[in-house]
């Protein structure tokens, strides 16, 4: 239970923090607010039945590797045994797991961190429940297991709770702000926009716009080649909920259709999708200024 408590506070943690994230389904953010609390009921259910596989396959473990350990040095079974236990074990995943990615050769220059976060991820994650399972299994205290799930059942939620209140008040008071995307103006939109590897899109004032060297992709998501050409560009207001303009762009070749705008007012960005839009891939081109 302690770990399903666990999962749910984490997903929580996650949708509150990716509401001020660039998003583009279509409505905004408090869609996304929306969904991602049904994705956490979902992940409710997922989690309790991963919860108690995980508790039969990591936590049991966990603890009676640590009684082993208290019988083998004559130290005492207590919760700081526990922890170390823990601990060498997620260091030991972690070494093998980034091991195993460096014979791999990935090749990533975050390969070096690997180690480090997946061993203080695998701490936070199985500390808490591996305690109180400990706590729970403990002879020489009556009742100890009610106890302890009482005070899961109880302090799960309730940490939820605390977690819900502290992520709304920091989006009411400005702290954190649900991501918008810019509004930009007509005037805002001319100038070279470039994808940082030779493509650029030239919006002029005239309404026309000049592409030199800009990507166009299959879809399959490969590129297939790149496009130079002259057409018109025009900005409209959107109807639609948390899109505030359309970009379109015309008489450019198969540059002339899926065009929209993101980033923030200080970055705006122009880009299209690559390949299928499930897959969240994007070619970008920012502002130059």
């Amino acid at each position: 239970m302690a770990i399903w408590a666990e999962t749910v506070i984490a997903g929580l943690v996650v949708v509150l923090y990716g509401l001020q994230s660039e998003s583009h389904g279509g409505e905004g953010g408090l869609g996304w607010l929306f969904g991602g609390m049904f994705a956490l009921v979902l992940l409710a259910v997922v989690s309790m039945v991963a919860g108690l596989a995980g508790s039969a396959t990591a936590v049991l473990p966990l603890v009676l590797l640590g009684r082993a350990a208290a019988r083998r040095t004559g130290r005492r079974d207590g919760w700081r045994l526990t922890l170390a236990t823990v601990a060498v074990v997620a260091v030991a995943l972690a070494l093998l797991i980034g091991s195993c990615m460096l014979l791999a050769d990935f090749g990533g220059p975050g390969d070096l961190l690997v180690c480090p976060v997946l061993a203080l991820g695998l701490v936070v994650g199985l500390a808490p429940a591996t305690l109180c399972a400990r706590a729970a299994g403990n002879t020489g205290r009556p009742g100890a297991r009610w106890r302890v799930l009482g005070g899961v059942a109880l302090g799960g939620p309730g940490l939820f709770a605390v977690t819900l209140a502290v992520g709304v008040a920091a989006y009411g008071s400005g702290i954190l702000k649900i991501y918008e995307p810019p509004r930009l103006t007509e005037a805002g939109m001319v100038g070279t926009w470039t994808d940082g590897d030779g493509g650029s899109l030239r919006f002029g004032a005239d309404g026309t716009v000049t592409a030199k060297g800009v990507k166009k992709y299959g879809a399959t998501g490969e590129q297939s080649g790149a496009s130079d050409c002259t057409g018109k560009w025009r900005l409209t207001e959107n109807d639609g909920v948390g899109r505030p303009f359309e970009l379109g762009v015309a008489d450019c070749g198969s540059l002339s259709s899926g065009w929209d705008i993101g980033g923030t007012e200080e970055h705006p960005t122009v880009f299209t999708w690559i390949g299928e839009p499930d897959a969240g891939e994007r070619y970008i081109l920012t502002r130059q200024r």
